[in-house]
């Protein structure tokens, strides 16, 4: 009973949202408990924006495997190691509750996914907006900052810019299409990496995105300016229309503070989600500040993006931004590879 219990939970943090559709750990199993080893990949970059990313996605992971605990009737405890070496970046030991807790987060894990159509009205209501801040309580370190009036207008800036900036330099812009499926039709699934189709891109346009992927036309069109087209589609655009603009804040340094952000932003999803609301993040303008390889964001973009966001949130590191509103259902949403796949053996 409890090993299947258990690979139930691990089947719940395989559908915590990554980076790219490309998880950075692998789970092991035992009589009452959950490993997470990081994969060598993630071991071999431990700073960075992708370091963030790949935290904030664990700290989701870790979430969902606890919320699915809970309705299943066990109680969880998490250990973190985050000082490198050989062993699991966390632990989880399961204790048998008497009865299961509140089970409604955990029924929107298989759904929740990332939606990026267009989004619509009305503006969330004053219960939603109070359900989805009841989900940072107790988060330590975070804060939830809906984004309204000059500080949205100020945000919407940065977001343009960051998002140019991710096709104007050449490391960035093979980051994006790297993690793209062209290999697959618009109209088909993936369960790794992302498919073309979740894009949500405009059908007349979906040839010219492709093309862009080989960096000597992107660069060459560079020079017209058209990154700051495809910045302000791709970022601007989206966030200007939707609903709500959020964000959210850590008090933490940033990696112990990435952690606690994954596990409040995937219960906001998740809340999300139970309320039939559409989310998108949109991370590059509070991650690239943390780029530390050269060939990426120019030190000039990294300094504007730090200084702007301390404007809106002093005494605060941002590393999560969404959007958040209503839209029909993707066309086409990224799966996950089995869990077979994740599996380590035990030692």
């Amino acid at each position: 009973m409890i090993r299947q219990a258990l690979t139930d939970i691990a089947l719940s943090g395989i559908l915590a949202p990554s980076a790219d559709n490309e998880h950075v750990f692998q789970i092991e199993i035992g009589d009452a408990s959950i490993r997470l080893w990081p994969t060598k990949t993630f071991l071999a970059n431990p700073t960075g924006h992708r370091f963030i990313l790949g935290l904030i996605s664990l700290g989701a992971v870790v979430q969902n495997m606890e919320l699915s605990a809970d309705a299943l009737g066990f109680k969880t405890q998490v250990k973190w190691h985050l000082k490198g070496g050989d062993g699991p970046i966390a632990q989880l030991d399961f204790y048998h509750e008497s009865a299961p807790l509140d089970a409604e987060l955990a029924k929107a894990i298989p759904v929740r996914h990332t939606n990026r159509r267009m989004y619509s009205g009305p503006s969330l209501s004053k219960h939603e907006v109070s359900s989805l801040n009841a989900e940072i309580k107790g988060a330590d370190g975070s804060q939830l900052l809906w984004l309204n009036g000059k500080q949205r207008r100020s945000a919407l800036g940065m977001v343009w810019r960051a998002e140019s900036e991710r096709f104007l330099r050449e490391e960035l812009h093979d980051e994006i299409f790297s993690s793209i499926r062209f290999d697959l039709a618009w109209t088909d699934p993936a369960e790794y990496a992302l498919p073309p189709g979740a894009l949500e891109i405009e059908y007349p346009v979906r040839p010219i995105f492709k093309a862009l992927r080989h960096w000597s036309l992107m660069r060459g069109l560079n020079w017209l300016g058209v990154h700051h087209l495809i910045g302000l589609r791709a970022g601007w655009l989206p966030c200007w229309q939707a609903p709500a603009l959020a964000i959210l804040t850590t008090t933490q340094r940033p990696e112990s503070g990435a952690i606690a952000i994954g596990s409040a932003f995937q219960r906001v999803w998740l809340r999300a989600a139970s309320l039939n609301l559409a989310l998108q993040p949109l991370a590059a303008s509070v991650v690239l500040p943390f780029q530390d390889t050269q060939g990426g964001a120019s030190e000039e973009m990294k300094s504007r993006l730090t200084s702007g966001w301390q404007q809106i949130c002093p005494g605060a590191t941002p590393l999560m931004l969404f959007r958040i509103g209503r839209a029909n259902r993707p066309n086409i949403t990224a799966s996950r590879r089995p869990l077979t796949y994740y599996q380590r053996s035990s030692d």
